[in-house]
């Protein structure tokens, strides 16, 4: 069950190959995200900053996020430009947020956001770890490996992965995780790139976003 459909309103270029992964485990109220930016190349005037994944968005029914507790570069990734040397584990938590409260532009109709950018839905956005401070991104988010575009020394971002931890005010069941995993949507660049895991289709197949659970404590 593993889609993608290009959902980018506007945007009339092709994917050209434009993609992402999304691995999402429940262990009691805790959800990890392991986001990764699996693309093989990028529509033609992209950029660095639009070649970013920079956001993914969900819906949670009747849960919602309590607190955002890991951002950190995820297994085999590394940083690049101002964060070279930075390893898998390494906290990027200060270019990271989210929101209960629904996100911008053609993430308005879902709830739940984690992104590199505060200009969300209007309400609440909260810092990953604690952090504090303006974040607009898209800098701080995932480039793919190798990169589709060079990135500048002095912005920084992640190269291909990125894991996250929060915690829930409830436990998703099953179907629950399921749902909100297959109906996500990510983001590349500032509004360049909208793509969604929808229920199996004919348009625009591509694959896109591994749903993955694994194990729930009892």
């Amino acid at each position: 069950m593993n889609y993608v459909v290009d959902a980018g309103g506007n945007n009339n270029n092709p994917l050209n190959g434009l993609s992402a992964r999304g691995t999402f485990t429940v262990n009691g109220n805790r959800l990890t995200i392991l986001l990764e930016n699996t693309s093989a190349g990028v529509p033609d005037g992209f950029d660095s900053a639009a070649s970013l994944l920079v956001s993914l968005a969900m819906n949670l029914p009747d849960v919602t996020f309590v607190s955002g507790d890991v951002s950190v570069i995820g297994p085999g990734s590394i940083g690049l430009g101002e964060w070279a040397g930075l390893i898998e584990g390494d906290s990027v938590a200060d270019e990271w947020v989210w929101t209960n409260d629904f996100g911008g532009d053609l993430l308005e109709s879902f709830q739940q956001v984690i992104s590199t950018s505060m200009g969300q839905g209007g309400g609440d956005v909260e810092h990953f770890a604690g952090g504090s401070g303006n974040i607009d991104g898209p800098f701080g988010g995932i480039a793919a490996s190798p990169p589709t575009v060079s990135l500048p020394d002095t912005q920084r971002a992640v190269s291909d992965s990125i894991h996250f931890e929060l915690t829930l005010s409830a436990v998703l069941t099953d179907d629950q995780l399921a749902a909100a995993a297959r109906s996500s949507m990510v983001e590349f660049g500032s509004d360049e790139r909208y793509l969604r895991v929808p229920e199996p289709t004919t348009f625009w197949l591509l694959v896109l976003a591994a749903f993955t659970r694994l194990g729930r404590n009892e």
